[in-house]
């Protein structure tokens, strides 16, 4: 079961960096056009790196805190970004 959550969570956070890259897109067009950034990027970033966050401390037979480390100050960091440009 432990092995399923883990392949579960890990096949989410790479399905979602992705969606991390698309979510510029919207960005470099609305700065291109001098209007102001959309904050949806950074709430797509702050989610992926706590689905990152989740499957590092899932990890068998340790947690991985070289993964859950810097995905935490993503979350942070995203989040704030995120509420900031509302």
């Amino acid at each position: 079961m432990k092995k399923t959550l883990h392949l579960l969570i890990g096949s989410i956070g790479a399905v979602i960096g992705l969606f991390v890259f698309l979510a510029y897109i919207p960005q470099i067009m609305a700065n291109l056009s001098g209007d102001k950034s959309q904050p949806w990027q950074p709430l797509i970033a702050a989610i992926s790196c706590l689905i990152w966050v989740l499957y590092g401390f899932t990890n068998e037979p340790k947690k991985d805190y070289i993964l859950i480390i810097p995905n935490v100050l993503g979350v942070i960091l995203g989040t704030a970004t995120f509420l900031t440009s509302l």
